[in-house]
Order: C-alpha cells, then sequence, then structure tokens
C-alpha cells in the first residue's frame, strides 16, 4: 500500500493490480477536508506515488460527496495527458463541468451502488452519498454523452447484503443498461457500525457482528476489521452468481478497473518525480 509523507488533504485509499499495470485507488479518508485544487497539489501526490514505486498506471479518483467535483475535474485531463488511465469512481452523480471532463479524456465512470435504501446506501459509503437510484438514473445520461459505465457493487456485508437484497440490487443495474460490475466486501469499522446502527434494527447488527466475529460493542478501529476468509468468499460467490442470473459481467477484463471498456490510446507514460515538477527552462 502506498503511503504519502505529505499532508494534502488527497490520499492512496487502495492499491490493486490492474491488466496494464498497477492501479491506486485516490480519494479523503472518512470526514477529512476535500483535497486542495490545482495542478501542483496533484502533481506532487503522483509525484511522490511513482517515487514509492511501482508508479500507478491506472488512478481511480473516487467522489464522497458533491465537493469533490472540482479537484477530479482537474485531475482526470491532467492524468490522461500524462500517460495515465484515470477512472472516476462516484457515490454522487457528476456535474455537468466533470461530465465534459470525463468525456474529453475518455475516462470510465464507475457507480457506486451499495444498497436500494438511501439510509443504509449513506450509512455504507458516507454521509455525502446519494441514492443508488439516483447514481443508476444518472448512468443513462452518461452513456448518452459517450462515456462508459459500470458499478461497484458494495460494499457487501453479512445479514445486511442477502440474497434478497443482493438480488434486487443487480436486477436495478441491469434494469439501468449497465453490464459491467466490481463487487467488494466491506471492513467493520467504528464509524461504519455506528452509522449502519443508526438505519438497521438490532437483530441485523448482532448478525453483521457475529459474521465478523466481535461484539457489536466492542470498541473497532477506525481502519475496520475484514470479514474471515470463508464468510468472504461466499458472499461474494453469492453476488456472482445473482449478477450471471440477470446477465452482468463481474471484471471482465480480470481486474477492478475494467480495461474493456477503455478504447482510449493514451500519451506515451510521463514519471512524475517531484524532481521534475519544475524543469529548467530552456534558454
Amino acid at each position: 500500500m502506498y503511503r504519502l509523507r505529505m499532508g494534502s488533504g488527497l490520499q492512496p485509499l487502495q492499491a490493486f493490480p490492474a491488466c496494464s499495470g498497477p492501479a491506486v485507488v485516490l480519494g479523503r479518508r472518512q470526514g477529512a477536508a476535500a483535497p486542495e485544487r490545482g495542478e501542483l497539489a496533484l502533481a506532487t501526490v503522483v509525484a511522490e506515488l511513482d517515487a514509492a514505486g511501482p508508479a500507478p498506471r491506472v488512478v481511480v479518483l473516487r467522489l464522497a460527496d458533491r465537493d469533490d467535483a472540482g479537484w477530479v475535474e482537474e485531475a482526470v485531463g491532467w492524468l490522461a495527458a500524462r500517460g495515465r488511465r484515470p477512472l472516476v469512481r462516484t457515490a454522487v452523480p457528476l456535474p455537468r463541468g466533470l461530465v465534459e471532463a470525463v468525456r474529453r479524456a475518455g475516462a470510465t465512470v464507475l457507480l457506486e451502488i451499495a444498497y436500494p435504501e438511501p439510509e443504509v446506501q449513506r450509512a455504507l459509503l458516507g454521509a455525502g452519498a446519494e441514492p443508488a437510484a439516483s447514481l443508476l438514473l444518472h448512468a443513462q445520461h452518461l452513456r448518452a454523452c459517450g462515456i462508459e459505465v459500470a458499478a461497484i457493487v458494495g460494499p457487501l456485508l453479512p445479514a445486511v447484503h442477502d440474497e434478497r437484497v443482493i438480488a434486487a440490487m443487480m436486477q436495478h443495474i441491469f434494469a439501468a443498461d449497465l453490464v459491467d460490475v466490481h463487487v467488494t466486501v466491506g471492513r467493520l469499522g467504528a464509524a461504519r457500525l455506528a452509522a449502519l446502527a443508526d438505519v438497521l434494527p438490532w437483530p441485523t447488527i448482532a448478525a453483521m457482528a457475529r459474521a465478523f466475529g466481535i461484539d457489536p460493542a466492542h470498541e473497532l478501529a477506525e481502519l475496520g476489521v475484514r470479514l474471515p476468509a470463508p464468510a468472504n468468499l461466499s458472499l461474494r460467490r453469492a453476488a456472482e452468481r445473482l449478477a450471471d442470473h440477470v446477465g452482468l459481467r463481474i471484471d471482465a477484463c480480470g481486474c477492478a478497473a475494467q480495461c474493456q471498456l477503455d478504447p482510449e490510446e493514451r500519451p506515451p507514460f510521463v514519471s512524475v518525480l517531484t524532481t521534475e515538477l519544475f524543469p529548467a527552462e530552456s534558454a
């Protein structure tokens, strides 16, 4: 996992292997202020990632709420011009300016679909997340603009997501004329547990906690507890089966970056190291 030394609000949230090379998700931690805008702030973060190595060839930009639209709009074109593949992962519909930036860069949009009911969607994704129904309606607008769209289903949690709920989510995604999905299984941290306890009945919360092997009253770290491997696999397999049943495909290219949706030919890859941020001007 990449770790930044800088105090920027922009942070690497996750690293994963993509078909074209290393990939990283950039965004802000829950409760943090929106990252600084401007090319210098983004270049500094990317330079640190390149220096830490291996340099990410795929960069996923996550919108937690509408306040993130400004820095993401600036970042999409900047990354594409330097040979990176940008993706926009969002829990909110994109404003007009960002839609146009995504279209120009040939970026793919990943819509976060966590639960059919808006209050549970927000508990799982953060207070700024908007209803899954709004996101799926927005998918049709993006497709009409010539933008490729996929859905991220999750974070799935045991007891919270039973087969009935997962099946409904997959059916809604298919009805929105989407084909490609990626499934995530969530961790259980203190903030997420508290948010879910506010919107779900206690028996559901207790069953979920038991699946994680914890007492729901237990003090949890903010980073969260992972689901044991057998339960994780079972939840993933159920989601895969239900997705296949309605005609959806999971990670068709073999990775979470949905590479099959990227027809763009990008400029040569450019490593953005700190020493290259201020190149000397030619005489």
